[in-house]
């Protein structure tokens, strides 16, 4: 165990240099992911603007909190992308096609090495604009400008990001048992644009699916609470709980899988 723990440092080196050197081997392909990145971006603020043209506040949300919500989910979902997505997109072809071989015969955890296979670098430039738009929102809202605050605020982040990555994982694993997975593996995609806006403009059965049960409302729109200086820490609960519960099945879900996998070999 302590020699695998040790191996990860320079593993996970190994995998950032091979990492960039792809981006920069297919530099067309990530100046799309950049651009479209940031078209989105844009998108995303330039309708947020054009609502707030004709009023004060969205369900008791105002400009800057709706900016810095649009920023939160950004964050979570380009660290998302940096670390997982393309690890993600190639583990359903491996366990498809039975090419999982050489990564589970490494001396090192195979559910976390799959997962962590090849890094996203132009996601990473994608976070500039959703860190930007945080920096000019924070000023106008009530929560200090802080270290202490910027720490609570990182990990609630981190929290999304790892409630995102163990939702995924689940939809990723069940290509151990089904032919064609990717057509279920955007459903987390889908449930995290529910989190780009704020939880109380949603009838309450749905607040309470998306914020307790599978609490993906929680994720993008607690660390903005913190940030306006109305966080209510019961409500983090829910999400940790959700973390907690999802990583006990995602191992469960890999393990099971694992003995039901067919090499191609």
């Amino acid at each position: 165990m302590d020699n695998a723990m040790s191996s990860w440092p320079r593993l996970f080196r190994l995998l950032g240099q091979h990492s960039l050197a792809q981006m920069l081997s297919y530099r067309l392909s990530a100046a799309f992911v950049v651009v479209f990145g940031t078209l989105f971006a844009i998108g995303e603020l330039a309708s947020l603007l054009i609502y707030f043209q004709f009023t004060d506040s969205i369900a008791g949300w105002g400009l800057h909190a709706s900016l810095a919500l649009i920023a939160t989910f950004g964050l979570i979902q380009h660290t998302y992308q940096f670390f997982f997505v393309v690890s993600h997109e190639a583990l359903m072809d491996k366990i498809v096609h039975g090419e999982l071989d050489y990564d589970l015969v490494r001396p090192v955890d195979s559910q976390l090495l799959c997962s962590l296979k090849s890094l996203d670098f132009p996601s990473l430039i994608n976070m500039i604009i959703p860190a930007g738009i945080l920096v000019y929102a924070w000023p106008h809202l009530d929560a200090p400008a802080s270290v202490a605050t910027l720490g609570a605020y990182l990990l609630l982040v981190l929290c999304g990001v790892v409630f995102y990555y163990l939702l995924n994982q689940l939809f990723v694993g069940l290509s151990f048992w089904i032919e064609r997975p990717q057509q279920l593996a955007g459903v987390p995609e889908y449930l995290l644009e529910f989190a780009t806006r704020p939880r109380t403009i949603y009838p309450r059965w749905i607040q309470f699916a998306l914020a307790v049960v599978l609490p993906v409302l929680t994720a993008t729109n607690t660390p903005v609470d913190l940030l306006r200086g109305e966080l209510d820490l019961s409500a983090v609960l829910p999400l940790l709980a959700a973390i907690a519960l999802l990583a006990v099945a995602a191992r469960w879900q890999w393990r099971r899988g694992v003995r039901r996998y067919v090499s191609a070999s």
